[in-house]
């Protein structure tokens, strides 16, 4: 009698065991549908940037349902959680999205601090992830679920530098740093500082400017002092409309401003008209206006889709992108779909072609470093747009 309790006590501790493994092989996929998590802000302050980046990868996988039935005769369902950009939001949200949703992944987890946060959960549910971060910490060293995607901040920034000196060709350019004191904008500092070095040539200034600033006055009268004649920001949108305007009003106008991923949207020539004229972006993303196949093609998905008011286009592009990698990933690992299968997919990808959504696309299983490649854009002031400079471009070696 003893011996039979034992067994079944065993029995019952074995199948509690086996109940509290998570079921990665059926997680999120019927015969007919993929469940999908998506974490992005949707509301607060920071809602501009979440919203247009969301509404592209929703639309591009109601898109293929609407267009080819979905993949592998199973149609794609999205759900959003809004994490507000804070980091503990999205912990929660990824949970949910595991424990309750049973997603079979969450294509996205946000920003920098957010996807850290999560980076236990993500492996631990085996969550193929493609985050908007653009830190090397992220594939260096490897994590086995994280597929970057996007030049890094340093690779940007050092492209900026290439280009004053390689196809502007100045000997000894007077660089200044305009940046801001958060992590991308430290990082951007130090790369230009770093390569205009590496160039034999010290930048003349580096000032520092609020998220928050309304008037860059003090920065632009530093510059003027200091005689720079190319201003380097790491700044994201705002601050960088606030720094074109207030240089605008003190008649300062070096030969060119640059800025990374964040402030190179159509967006910047909206707002400032010809403050902008002289302003160069640099994006991993194709700009709007591009007639690439893969722009031509988000341009139609929006319009079908009703969003004429997008706000920021280069995010929108850049969700599509995202959405894009993971449609192609499931048409690779066909029916037999689990997080596992869709990993091996994306590790298949060599010199994946968005059209010029994204620069050419290559994961390994032993490495998901993102394409180092970027375009340079110039501003078009009368049509209110960004328009290539460049194809495709790397820190040169």
């Amino acid at each position: 009698m003893k011996g039979r309790r034992m067994w079944m006590g065993l029995l019952v501790f074995f199948l509690v065991c086996l109940l509290a493994i998570p079921c990665f092989a059926q997680r999120g996929v019927t015969k007919d549908t993929i469940k999908l998590g998506l974490i992005l802000v949707k509301t607060g302050p920071v809602a501009a940037l979440g919203l247009p980046n969301g509404n592209g990868m929703v639309d591009y996988l109601q898109y293929l349902n609407d267009t080819a039935g979905g993949v592998a005769g199973r149609k794609i369902e999205v759900i959003w959680e809004d994490d507000s950009f804070e980091a503990p939001k999205s912990v929660a949200a990824l949970k949910k999205l595991i424990t309750r949703d049973n997603v079979l992944t969450v294509i996205t987890t946000g920003g920098s601090q957010q996807t850290m946060a999560n980076l236990e959960n993500i492996n631990q549910y085996k969550l193929p992830n493609i985050p908007n971060a653009l830190m090397k910490e992220f594939y260096d060293p490897f994590q086995p679920y994280i597929f970057a995607m996007g030049a890094t901040y340093e690779a940007q920034f050092e492209c900026i530098v290439d280009y004053i000196f390689n196809d502007l060709k100045e000997k000894n350019p007077r660089i200044g740093v305009v940046y801001e004191k958060k992590e991308y904008g430290i990082k951007g500092m130090e790369a230009v500082k770093k390569r205009a070095k590496a160039y034999g040539v010290d930048v003349i200034s580096d000032l520092a400017l609020p998220t928050g600033a309304v008037d860059a006055s003090s920065q632009v009268l530093a510059l003027m002092n200091d005689k720079v004649d190319y201003v380097v920001t790491c700044l994201l949108l705002p601050p960088t409309i606030t720094y074109l305007k207030t240089a605008e009003k003190y008649n300062y106008w070096p030969k060119h401003v640059f800025g990374f991923n964040w402030a190179t949207d159509d967006m910047v020539v909206k707002a400032c008209g010809e403050a902008a004229k002289n302003y160069i972006g640099v994006n991993f993303v194709g700009a709007w206006w591009d007639e690439s196949p893969g722009i031509k093609l988000v341009r139609q998905i929006a319009q079908k889709y009703n969003r004429t008011e997008i706000g920021l286009t280069s995010l929108y592009i850049n969700g599509i992108g995202v959405s894009m990698l993971f449609g192609e990933a499931f048409k690779r690992a066909g029916k037999d779909l689990t997080p596992d299968s869709l990993k091996a997919a994306l590790e298949t990808f060599k010199d994946y072609n968005t059209g010029g959504v994204f620069p050419p696309a290559t994961y390994t299983s032993k490495s998901h470093a993102p394409s180092e490649m970027v375009k340079f854009f110039k501003t078009d002031v009368a049509n209110k747009r960004l328009v290539a400079l460049t194809d495709w471009r790397k820190p040169k070696e």
